[in-house]
C-alpha cells in the first residue's frame, strides 16, 4: 500500500506540472489570437475549464459487520400445521476503528461557469487501529406454525473472541459535484464550497499477521464543506471537512444473512486547479 501512495504522489505532481505547462503554453499561443480571432483568455481566479484537485490529510473510520449462517438443520413434526426446526447457527461480528495518516484523494473533471465543478473521485488507502472479532455458535430451535417462524429456544455452544491491532484497506471510485456559490473575489466567503459525491466502495479488514479477515462492498455517499484561497490565477489552496457513509450491498438467502456499515470522517488540505 505504501507503493500505491507513492505512485499517487508522483501522478499528482505529474498532473500539476502538465496542467501548469499547458496553461502557460495556451497563454503564449493565444495572446496573438486575441487580435485576429477576438477570443478572450480565461478570466483569472475563476472556476472554468480543466479541474484537478488533490487532498492530503487524515481520516478516521468505524466499521461493523454481522453475519449469521445456518447449518445442519433437521425437523421434528408434530402435525401438519406445526413443526420444529433446529439449526446450528454461526453468528460472526467484526468491529474496527482506526486512522489513515496520511490520506490521499484525487479528483479530475471540469469547472463550469465559475459556479460548479463536475469530477470523478478516486480514494484509497489503509487504516490502522483496533479490531474486535466475535464468533458465537448456537443451537436454535424454531417453531414453524401457520407459515410463521418463531424462536422457541437457543443454546450457546461455543464462543471465540479476539481483540488486537488490525488494518483496514479501502478503495472507492465515484462521481462528484462541487458548488462555489460566492463568485465575488472581494467577498471573504469567496472560495467557500459544498460537495457531494457517490460511487462504489470496497473495504477489507483483518488482524495484523493473521489471515482472518472480512470484506464488504457497497455504495458510498460523501458530503464535504471547505474553503479555498487563490494563490495564483489558476491555482488555489484550501481545507475541507468530509463525511462518508457506506451503504453495504445486501447479501443473504434462507441460510445466510449479512449486514455491514462504515462511517468515515476526513480532514484534507487541498491543492486545486480550476
Amino acid at each position: 500500500m505504501k507503493i500505491f501512495k507513492e505512485l499517487i504522489i508522483v501522478l499528482s505532481f505529474a498532473m500539476m506540472v502538465w496542467a501548469q505547462e499547458s496553461n502557460e503554453a495556451d497563454s503564449i499561443v493565444s495572446k496573438p489570437a486575441v487580435v485576429s480571432s477576438g477570443k478572450s483568455l480565461r478570466p483569472p481566479c475563476e472556476h472554468r475549464g480543466f479541474f484537478y484537485s488533490m487532498g492530503v490529510g487524515f481520516s478516521y473510520t468505524s466499521f461493523s459487520v454481522e453475519k449469521v449462517e445456518q447449518k445442519n438443520s433437521y425437523r421434528s413434526f408434530t402435525d401438519e400445521k406445526r413443526r420444529y426446526e433446529t439449526f446450528n447457527n454461526y453468528d460472526k461480528r467484526w468491529e474496527f476503528s482506526g486512522f489513515d495518516i496520511p490520506k490521499f484523494e484525487l479528483r479530475f473533471g471540469a469547472s463550469i461557469g465559475n459556479l460548479v465543478a463536475l469530477y470523478s473521485i478516486l480514494d484509497f488507502g489503509m487504516y490502522r487501529g483496533d479490531g474486535d472479532y466475535t464468533d458465537e455458535r448456537y443451537d436454535r430451535v424454531y417453531l414453524i406454525q401457520n407459515n410463521e417462524q418463531t424462536l422457541a429456544s437457543e443454546k450457546l455452544t461455543d464462543v471465540e473472541k479476539k481483540k488486537d491491532d488490525a488494518m483496514g484497506f479501502y478503495l472507492s471510485f465515484g462521481l462528484g459535484l462541487s458548488v462555489y456559490p460566492i463568485r465575488n473575489l472581494e467577498s471573504p466567503w469567496n472560495g467557500f464550497y459544498v460537495s457531494v459525491a457517490s460511487g462504489l466502495d470496497a473495504f477489507a479488514v483483518g488482524f495484523i499477521g493473521e489471515h482472518r479477515d472480512e470484506e464488504t462492498g457497497g455504495i458510498f455517499t460523501r458530503y464535504e464543506i471547505g474553503k479555498d484561497w487563490w494563490v495564483s490565477e489558476t491555482w488555489s489552496v484550501g481545507v475541507g471537512f468530509a463525511y462518508k457513509n457506506l451503504f453495504a450491498m445486501s447479501d443473504g438467502n434462507d441460510d445466510y444473512s449479512s449486514k455491514a456499515s462504515r462511517h468515515s470522517f476526513h480532514f484534507l488540505i487541498r491543492l486545486t486547479r480550476g
